[in-house]
């Protein structure tokens, strides 16, 4: 009934659009790409050692953030990590500046 309503007072012919340009989604499209090669970098240095993940993870407990960036830094990423914490799990976030961002929140606990 609602889409009834609303086309009866906005109807289709008289929107009006700008031309589709494609070219921002792509360029978002393609830094969110970088990202995810970001992030799967931190995954696989992650997985790839359990004694990182220990650390990482006691590093947490203690809030020594700068030893937390220290270890994710370690696993290969080169972009700049924002990392939070709390006793359940863990959020990694990549940006990329005016575009996108890629947030990970992992589990670690109950």
């Amino acid at each position: 009934m609602f889409t009834e309503v609303f086309y009866q007072f906005y109807p289709e012919s008289n929107r009006q659009f700008p031309p589709v340009n494609i070219s921002s989604f792509q360029q978002s499209l393609t830094a969110y790409q970088s990202l995810l090669e970001q992030g799967r970098a931190i995954i696989n240095g992650l997985l790839g050692s359990e004694e990182r993940m220990r650390r990482l993870m006691d590093a947490a407990q203690r809030s020594a953030d700068e030893e937390v960036d220290q270890i994710i830094r370690e696993t290969g990423v080169t972009k700049t990590v924002e990392t939070a914490y709390n006793p359940t799990g863990v959020t990694f976030t990549l940006r990329e500046e005016g575009c996108c961002t890629l947030m990970m929140n992992l589990r670690w606990g109950f």
